[in-house]
């Protein structure tokens, strides 16, 4: 999409009548860091709405709507994380309940990211986009250049083989 020097002004124009009151919605649920991105993510989505010039009024409360859509979007995000991340490490341990299992005891940053790394560079890029990143299928696709059913393949793929990584880490752990 073509950014013209209307759009940049309109939204340059909210940006200066509003930011305030959008990063003070955000700053209500987040830190302030995370606030700012979000009240920022705003007018960067703003900047890229279709027909933009054709809306005779943009009010602040759909400003805060959109921020608190990405709010939820974000919490959302974190939250699909976390249990992948409990489930994949609770498999394990379910699986071997009367062992003596070790304590998990994993940087996660660290392993995550290794185990990342062991997945194909496609299938890497649609688990951290959709799952990590929290963007939907059609902004992954559209990122990644690909359709939609591309991404979703890749993704359950690398998904697919996480599990099974994780699955042959816990079994590695337990026979030594």
């Amino acid at each position: 999409m073509q950014i013209t020097q209307n759009r940049a002004d309109l939204v340059l124009d909210l940006f200066e009548q509003y930011y305030t009151r959008v990063f003070c919605f955000a700053r209500k649920s987040l830190p302030a860091e995370s606030a700012e991105d979000i009240a920022q993510e705003v007018f960067s989505r703003l900047l890229q709405l279709k027909h933009l010039e054709d809306l005779d009024v943009i009010s602040v409360s759909y400003l805060i709507k959109i921020a608190d859509n990405l709010i939820k979007r974000r919490y959302n995000r974190g939250q699909r994380f976390y249990r992948f991340l409990e489930a994949a490490q609770a498999e394990p341990r379910d699986r071997h309940a009367g062992s003596n299992p070790q304590p998990m005891s994993i940087e996660l940053s660290r392993d995550m990211s290794a185990r990342l790394d062991a997945l194909s560079p496609c299938e890497r890029e649609a688990v951290q986009l959709v799952v990590c990143n929290g963007l939907s299928y059609q902004e992954a696709a559209e990122s990644l250049g690909v359709p939609v059913s591309t991404v979703n393949n890749w993704k359950y793929r690398g998904i697919q083989k996480l599990k099974e990584i994780y699955e042959a880490d816990g079994e590695v752990g337990n026979a030594a």
